[in-house]
């Protein structure tokens, strides 16, 4: 196997080290951008042999987000500072390494072969796996402190390695070897209202049963799936040097990897980028929290306001049917007393009395006896001695 080598930028920065024989012309370049949530930044690495024109890459760090639940795929667009470019429809992993290799070569690539990748990852492949579910389960930990409990599904980590054949343009047929430490965790959440507004109507969190497994970004339920890969390589080789150049690419795969002091950076912009996303989630939070208290608040007072209206259109509607009821009662004794013949007075003590309806005059004495006198009254001094007093209707 050839040297370790410090690749370095134009900068004189270190960034990686790889096994590069001293043919090639060997350099990296790093990348500080946001690549997405877990990657801040990310490096890539040359190795060329121009007398041969034999190329090798190396790139480290790429992860995507596919957001399946439609909600949350609207939702998190609206968040400040996400990551957009970040947002990639899923697509299966050898199609996202074809597109790799394609994209590089910028040949038109027939896949002939496919091997495993004897990478670093590829070499630890149970311990890199493991790594990477925690560092996951770190994240969804978080997650259900703040109240908005996420879980796992289908997760998968694999190291390939494909080969293809090509031909330039000018005819010269070419192999082409693209490898890729690929992994990807497919998560779900059962968020209510009441979690993401810290049990502010009471509810439980229910903890789901495990989901029954199905391929890798098809797994059900799944509201989010986060895939790409630790490192991709390629090499660009006539087919004349293949074996040899096969042979240093190979041991380039095996021994590539970010310079301690610079994972180091690169873990520390991690954690300090999720503590700023707790602090926004809490943030969140309260924001949440009060805008659910006033729509309680604003519930209540709609609800008062219902409730009184309605009491007062009650309350019209029952005069206006005692009104009617009253109107009814009187139109119906009027009837009752048509039928029977008899007028009804009411007496100084408030007594109905009927009296026929062929008296002329009604009168009631001191003691509230009603009397009928037919045909003309009688003169005032002889009711003034009867102590009498004309009753009207």
């Amino acid at each position: 196997m050839a040297e370790i080598r410090n690749l370095q930028d134009p900068q004189g920065r270190l960034l990686a080290h790889a096994a590069v024989p001293e043919k090639y012309l060997a350099g990296a370049s790093l990348v500080n951008q946001i690549q997405s949530e877990r990657v801040p930044f990310f490096i890539t690495a040359h190795a060329v042999d121009a007398s041969r024109n034999v190329i090798m890459y190396g790139l480290s760090d790429e992860m995507y987000t596919t957001y399946v639940d439609p909600i949350l795929k609207q939702t998190v667009r609206r968040v400040p500072n996400a990551i957009l470019s970040s947002f990639r429809d899923f697509i299966e992993p050898e199609d996202y390494l074809w597109q790799f290799a394609s994209a590089l070569s910028q040949l038109r690539l027939t896949p002939v072969a496919t091997a495993d990748l004897p990478s670093i990852i590829g070499s630890n492949i149970q311990e890199s796996y493991q790594n990477f579910l925690k560092e996951y389960q770190t994240y969804f930990d978080i997650e259900a402190q703040l109240g908005t409990p996420t879980y796992p599904n289908n997760s998968v980590m694999k190291s390939v390695l494909v080969k293809y054949s090509a031909v330039t343009a000018s005819g010269h047929p070419v192999t082409v070897l693209a490898g890729m430490d690929y992994k990807g965790i497919e998560y779900y959440t059962t968020v209510t209202p009441a979690m993401v507004f810290g049990g502010l109507f009471g509810t439980r969190r229910r903890t789901p049963e495990r989901p029954p497994s199905k391929q890798f970004g098809h797994g059900s339920p799944c509201a989010a799936i986060d895939w790409g890969a630790a490192n991709k390589f390629l090499l660009m080789t006539p087919v004349e040097y293949e074996e040899e150049s096969t042979r240093d690419f190979l041991n380039f795969a095996a021994t590539f990897h970010m310079d301690t002091a610079l994972r180091q950076q690169f873990h520390q912009q991690n954690a300090r980028r999720a503590e700023m996303m707790v602090q926004q989630a809490v943030q969140l939070q309260r924001i949440a929290q009060q805008m659910a208290i006033q729509l309680q608040i604003s519930q209540r007072r709609l609800a008062q306001t219902l409730a009184e209206n309605s009491a007062a259109m009650s309350a019209g509607i029952m005069d206006s049917w005692n009104k009617k009821m009253a109107s009814d009662s009187r139109i119906s004794a009027a009837r009752s007393e048509a039928i029977r013949g008899v007028d009804v007075y009411t007496n100084s003590y408030g007594q109905r009395v009927d009296v026929s309806v062929t008296a002329d005059h009604v009168y009631e004495n001191q003691y509230g006896d009603v009397y009928g006198v037919s045909g003309n009254a009688p003169d005032n001094e002889l009711l003034s001695r009867l102590n009498w007093t004309e009753l009207r209707k």
